[in-house]
């Protein structure tokens, strides 16, 4: 029974359709579970008798999609044969696209990747011959993984910008005669899922990381550019076209009219602008300009650094890098207090390619919050630095594909 049509969503009305509901949802309550199960536990759970269960069961066992996993010890009595999800006949490709980074993992049902590739010298571009290199480089990852079609329920692409994650359209890019989610499906002949980048990181958090069974939660996502998603009430929100959290473009009052900054929405000033990678970049210049000295960071290579180079200072202690760091963390934090008055979470999560400088940044961060945020608001929210690592883009994707599918708990 090939995953592709076992995951899909079936058209009620006769009696096959039903079993075929009814055995999705025994793979779904068998992903989630961290024992084995036996037959009557199942028939319990899908609210169906047992001769009806014992028949999908075996059905699900022939088709290799659940095993045997020994019996069950009783003081008296037959012992019940456990059954659990089959491991290795589940994965999902997750793909992490950002402006200069292609990330691509295949990850097991139970989040163990068993191939991953990544390329830093991928430029995002508008381009039909862009769109085909991401095609070909999933194709191929796949390939190399030595994983069949037919044991790969799903991609799920975590992608920068403004995506519209109902109907995995993009606002900037690949808008063909058809949408970038069903050109990959055709080509690819898996079923896809696309959404902003920072929103899969979210789902990553509360399946994988200190947001699970949290509430409110805001995920920050601070890498070159500034993302956020938002948890409320343990559901992601989305808003009604799928481009809620467009944090980086709120406005922040600049009182410098001379370092002014146009973001890429076309608008000025925008938060993004102040607080990113791409922003921490750009300061590096105006003080380098203005003479500011550092001991790693000198004047005649400015054009040359990136803001990891800003980063490594900072672990090394450079004077400059550091305030340049807590300048940005200040300023998130004076933003972040206003999302505490207004939505009152229980915790908010740093993540990124920032969670490399530790306290450095969060403690500027919490310094800022104090600035606007509501006093008895702010000591009911934990702030926290992300534990999953800078690298969790592309298990993300797989993240946000198996959480689609309701195969995980969360």
């Amino acid at each position: 029974m090939g995953k592709l049509k076992f995951l899909s969503k079936y058209q009620h009305g006769n009696l096959r359709n039903r079993q075929l509901n009814q055995q999705l949802d025994i793979i779904r309550y068998l992903s989630k579970s961290k024992t084995g199960r036996s037959i009557p536990e199942i028939a319990k759970h899908i609210k169906s008798s047992v001769p009806t269960i014992t028949k999908m069961v075996k059905e699900l066992f022939d088709s290799k999609c659940i095993i045997e996993e020994g019996k069950r010890a009783t003081d008296n009595g037959r012992r019940p044969t456990l059954y659990a999800i089959n491991l290795e006949n589940f994965y999902v490709v997750g793909v992490e696209i950002l402006s200069k980074f292609i990330h691509v993992s295949i990850v097991r049902i139970d989040f163990e990747t068993v191939y991953k590739e990544f390329n830093r010298e991928f430029r995002l571009e508008d381009t039909d011959e862009c769109l085909h290199y991401i095609r070909d480089y999933i194709h191929n990852a796949i390939q190399q993984s030595g994983i069949k079609n037919e044991k790969i329920i799903g991609i799920g692409i975590g992608m920068r910008g403004d995506v519209n994650g109902h109907t995995g359209e993009h606002s900037r890019f690949f808008n063909r005669f058809v949408s970038f989610k069903t050109f990959l499906e055709q080509e690819l002949k898996l079923p896809v899922r696309v959404d902003n980048d920072t929103r899969s990181i979210g789902i990553a958090e509360q399946i994988l990381g200190q947001a699970k069974g949290v509430g409110n939660v805001l995920v920050i996502k601070v890498s070159r550019s500034l993302g956020l998603s938002i948890i409320l009430n343990k559901t992601m929100i989305m808003g009604s076209v799928g481009f809620a959290g467009n944090f980086a473009h709120t406005q922040f009052l600049n009182n410098d009219v001379e370092d002014s900054r146009l973001c890429t929405c076309g608008k000025m000033d925008c938060l993004g602008t102040v607080v990113s990678g791409e922003a921490l970049q750009n300061d590096l210049i105006n003080a380098l300009n203005n003479n500011r000295q550092s001991i790693y960071l000198k004047r005649e290579n400015k054009d040359n650094y990136q803001y990891h180079d800003v980063l490594d200072a900072v672990l090394k202690g450079d004077a400059l890098a550091i305030d340049l760091l807590q300048i940005q963390g200040d300023k998130l934090g004076q933003a972040l207090g206003n999302l505490i008055n207004l939505l009152n979470p229980d915790l908010i999560l740093i993540g990124g390619e920032f969670v490399m400088v530790e306290d450095f940044f969060i403690d500027s961060i919490k310094m800022g919050i104090k600035k606007t945020a509501l006093v008895d608001a702010m000591l009911s929210c934990k702030i926290k630095l992300s534990d999953l690592g800078r690298y969790l883009g592309s298990k993300a994707g797989a993240c946000m594909l198996l959480k689609a599918c309701d195969l995980v708990e969360y």
